[in-house]
């Protein structure tokens, strides 16, 4: 087993027997992570405030309805928990076998997996992924580095955001196994 670091995020590389497992954090915007806080202060004060006021009414429907505004809230109080945590903890992670290539993100509330077929993967290479972005109301053109390949279906993306250096590395350890041949890699790179 071996860990390798890049940059500012660490890129776990776990190498066994069957398999090469890369995992990619996501990069931490501090922005959403301070506004979530500061939701989560408001959560909290709204919530103590409205079990103050209604507690010492003792009418059974307000106590119902009490009953469901409260278990509405801990739902929306998870849905931010879960944003919170996938902010902190998330990741996206790559796995090659003798068999399969498979992609993993898991998303706030789901976790979408890819498996492609390890023979029919070619063109394996770093790339640059062009995209709008809406700031301030007006939708401007933002790019990415990202890495590729084909398959027989489709192109594929994966590891979104990540910087050339990052992108060098996971395709040098991706080179590195015995699971994908020279053949499948680009022969040249967009870095």
């Amino acid at each position: 087993m071996t860990e390798s670091t890049t940059s500012q995020r660490t890129i776990r590389v776990l190498r066994k027997k069957d398999f090469l497992e890369i995992r990619i954090p996501l990069k931490k915007n501090t922005t959403a992570l301070i506004a979530l806080i500061a939701a989560t202060i408001a959560w909290i004060i709204a919530l103590f405030i409205v079990i103050r006021i209604t507690l010492p009414v003792h009418h059974f429907w307000i106590k119902a309805g009490l009953v469901l505004a409260i278990g509405a809230w801990f739902a929306l109080g998870m849905a931010g928990a879960s944003a919170f945590i996938w902010l902190f903890f998330g990741r996206e992670r790559i796995i090659v076998s003798k068999e399969f290539m498979v992609t993993d993100k898991p998303l706030v509330f789901f976790y979408r997996r890819n498996f492609y077929d390890i023979e029919t993967i070619s063109n394996i290479h770093i790339d640059i992924e062009l995209f709008k972005i809406n700031r301030n109301d007006e939708w401007k053109d933002e790019q990415r580095t990202v890495i590729k390949f084909d398959t027989p279906e489709k192109q594929v993306t994966f590891a979104r955001g990540i910087d050339n250096t990052e992108a060098e590395k996971i395709l040098l350890e991706m080179a590195k196994s015995t699971f994908l041949l020279k053949t499948q890699f680009a022969v040249e790179q967009k870095i």
